[in-house]
């Protein structure tokens, strides 16, 4: 579960306010206790105090980053993602017919809410009283003909109308498809794309505010073709330190 991974990561984290992980413990083996300073072949100006500010900034980083992922993320075991989680989870159905009969209707209601907005732009969608009767004869007939199926594969035929009669769930293909872009990864992995072809060897000295607005511009930003740099250029023709002076070398 993703909960499990999230606090594994914490925990690891944590230990290593007080063991080096590979890295350091690496870099700190080469250096050597004070006065030590040579890395690699190269002479490091070392003090005194750098061990204890060092460790200071260590633990700094890492309770920052728990705390944040503690925001961030702590709201998986309960809302959308836990329903989402659990309704979508085959592994988390009930084996008696009984329980699976009002199985996930909380939680799909749940579902429906939080993406309330997006569920009525759609047209296919009516209410959330078809989407709990689809729901139902969904789990019926994975129940009877799918359950050795694995979630994705199962999820993805229902995209494909590979499961039960030709649109026959609707509401529940709209749920899924959300479901499948909700769980998506691809935007991170462009994000961090992105950030190294701007971040390179070469503009290593970036403010995390350069970089930031950067990777907005690149990810979010318009079209070459279709930008319009006037507003930009008059800004930055007044706003310089000193007087702009075309044509001056200085």
């Amino acid at each position: 579960m993703v909960s499990d991974g999230l606090q594994k990561t914490t925990l690891a984290l944590v230990a290593m306010k007080t063991v080096p992980g590979q890295h350091l413990k690496q870099f700190l083996d080469e250096v050597g206790p004070f006065p030590g300073n040579m890395y690699s072949g190269v002479q490091l100006d070392r003090k005194q105090v750098d061990d204890d500010n060092l460790h200071k900034v260590k633990e700094k980083l890492i309770n920052g980053f728990c705390d944040y992922v503690t925001t961030r993320f702590g709201s998986l075991d309960d809302g959308v993602f836990k329903a989402a989680a659990t309704m979508f989870d085959l592994s988390n159905w009930p084996e008696d017919i009984t329980d699976l009969a009002t199985f996930g209707l909380a939680d799909l209601e749940t579902f429906v809410s939080h993406f309330k907005g997006i569920l009525e732009a759609c047209e296919d969608f009516i209410s959330i009283q078809e989407a709990k009767r689809e729901w139902i004869d969904l789990k019926v007939l994975v129940h009877r003909h799918f359950r050795h199926l694995q979630s994705q594969v199962l999820w993805q035929r229902l995209l494909q109308g590979a499961i039960g009669r030709p649109e026959q769930f609707p509401h529940m293909q709209i749920i899924v498809e959300i479901l499948l872009v909700f769980t998506a990864t691809s935007c991170c992995e462009r994000g961090f794309s992105c950030m190294k072809r701007i971040k390179s060897d070469w503009r290593g000295s970036l403010s995390n505010q350069m970089l930031n607005s950067l990777l907005r511009i690149s990810l979010h930003g318009p079209e070459v073709e279709d930008y319009n740099a006037e507003q930009a250029v008059e800004k930055w023709w007044q706003s310089g330190q000193r007087t702009r002076r075309p044509m001056f070398s200085d």
